[in-house]
């Protein structure tokens, strides 16, 4: 024990209580052995249980004896409890087997199924997996779409369209606008846009004349109707 000095406490206890272990299960196992030695009976080539005989041993002490006769006297009852039951009437081949004795031949082809059904499974679960990620479009990060994708391929039962599409939008139907031109207008065709512009411009300096006219005479008329009244 010497040894031990130099370990820490908790460590020491720890050695100690595996060394215990270690020295009960030993002593627990001789003593099992000694008591089952003197007071188990062999159970005979029938199945039966036989009775047990006890005899008090020359330096047996009266209380490891009367425990040895209760340990084989349970033994006995729980052999009794446990026992198959015995049908003398069919042969030795067709009595009834012990429950713990291997798995039922119907048990083992469960088992047999049951795992081929989870390998398939797995497998089913595999390929439902690969077939997602084969539709996966990994777009690397910060890109950013402007526009959504062209086709470069035309399908074959598409119906042929023509390059100017946006002549037939719904918008411009509607509307009834045409699709301005982007070329430069002639000279006479400026002449005639900025006399528009020019008229467009006096109409609309004479209309807002009228109407400060006719506010000044509605002010008028009624600053009369006041006087009149004082």
């Amino acid at each position: 024990m010497d040894h031990l000095k130099h370990i820490p406490f908790r460590l020491r206890e720890i050695i100690k209580s595996k060394d215990q272990m270690k020295t009960g299960s030993i002593k627990s196992k001789k003593l099992r052995e000694a008591i089952s030695s003197k007071g188990k009976p062999d159970e005979s080539e029938d199945g039966e249980i036989p009775v047990p005989h006890f005899k008090r041993g020359k330096h047996e002490s009266e209380k490891a004896y009367l425990r040895r006769m209760d340990n084989a006297a349970k033994h006995v009852l729980f052999l009794t409890k446990n026992q198959v039951d015995r049908k003398p009437e069919l042969d030795a081949d067709q009595q009834e087997r012990p429950v713990d004795k291997g798995k039922s031949v119907k048990k083992k082809e469960y088992d047999k199924g049951r795992l081929q059904r989870l390998q398939l499974k797995k497998l089913n679960r595999k390929e439902d997996m690969m077939e997602k990620e084969m539709f996966v479009d990994h777009v690397p990060f910060g890109e950013v779409s402007m526009a959504p994708p062209s086709l470069n391929i035309k399908p074959r039962k598409a119906q042929g369209t023509s390059k100017n599409s946006t002549k037939g939008l719904l918008l411009n139907s509607l509307l009834g606008n045409a699709v301005v031109s982007t070329a430069k207008p002639s000279m006479a065709r400026q002449r005639i846009m900025e006399e528009e512009r020019e008229r467009a411009v006096e109409a609309y300096r004479h209309l807002k004349k009228q109407k400060q006219q006719q506010h000044v005479d509605m002010t008028a008329s009624q600053a009369v109707k006041q006087k009149h009244k004082t």
